[in-house]
């Protein structure tokens, strides 16, 4: 029943977030990587990262489910032209900074020339950089400096922005008076009911906030979740499933034993608000159950 209701819970987050296009979920096994996914179901590696808000691609584990972007979208259609291309290695690069340079994750760089992240370069060692949002090696402006990477100096310089419109956020929220008698996983300054596809909670509180469970039980899964951040699932012992989204970063793992009060991680800033929100639904045999009321301890 656990691994059904987790299915049931993640069709209600793709609904409540859905975007063009159809997406495969997969589940990380035990040696896979990024980039070998991106191979096996022909989407980039950043792709991948930025569907599943993915900072450090070294941080995930066995067992996160993850979204497949839909290959055949409008935004492959117009990046078909972004191919692989070769770089001799100068004096003074580095993955990271080349990495910066041509807009390619260092982890995904790495990995696709056999290197590992920290390793050193040789001078007039030949690279192949992945597509990548430079789209071409010709990166380098007018006056012969880099629009990013290193200066001849070796400061870093900034990465230019994609320019990118930024989301609308698709959830509709009820707010209510914060209830001093409720305990909420993070201080509450503000409560809403989600409306819609998603019957569950925003919680409005303060960045970097400990994210506590507030019913024991064990993890039953974990990971990112596009428009969601990092989530956590708890299953207590009744068989309520509590979902936490939104943190910033996860300090549990599948299948670890919780008790109440136990910190699960720091909360987030939620990339379509701005704002520093937990997103908190409880579920029972499939069904909403309304947070406020669902079991404490």
């Amino acid at each position: 029943m656990g691994k059904r209701s987790v299915f049931f819970v993640l069709l209600a987050l793709a609904g409540g977030l859905s975007a063009a296009g159809a997406e495969t979920v997969h589940v990380l096994q035990k040696g896979e990587t990024l980039f070998a996914l991106s191979r096996k179901y022909g989407v980039r590696t950043e792709e991948i990262m930025r569907a599943n808000n993915i900072e450090d691609p070294d941080r995930l584990r066995a067992g996160v489910s993850l979204r497949i972007p839909d290959a055949s979208g409008p935004e492959y259609a117009q990046d078909a032209d972004r191919q692989p291309f070769p770089y001799e290695v100068e004096r003074g690069d580095s993955l990271y900074g080349l990495a910066r340079r041509f807009g390619v994750p260092v982890s995904v760089l790495a990995e696709h020339n056999g290197l590992d992240r920290n390793a050193s370069l040789r001078i007039g060692q030949t690279l192949q950089i992945p597509g990548s949002s430079a789209g071409n090696p010709a990166v380098a402006s007018a006056d012969g400096k880099n629009s990013g990477g290193t200066d001849p100096a070796g400061t870093d310089l900034p990465a230019a922005g994609n320019g990118s419109a930024p989301m609308t956020d698709p959830r509709s929220y009820e707010t209510k008076p914060v209830d001093a008698g409720i305990i909420w996983p993070v201080e509450a300054e503000e409560v809403a009911y989600l409306t819609g596809k998603i019957y569950g909670v925003s919680i409005t509180s303060a960045q970097g906030a400990e994210v506590k469970n507030i019913a024991s039980g064990t993890v039953l899964s974990i990971g990112p979740y596009r428009g969601f951040g990092q989530v956590v699932f708890v299953q207590s012992p009744g068989g309520y499933i509590y979902v936490y989204g939104g943190l910033e970063d996860i300090g549990v793992r599948s299948s670890d034993s919780l008790s109440f009060g136990d910190q699960l991680g720091k909360l987030g800033t939620d990339p379509l608000s701005g704002k520093p929100q937990l997103y908190f639904m409880v579920y029972k045999q499939d069904f909403p159950v309304d947070p406020a009321t669902a079991p404490r301890g």
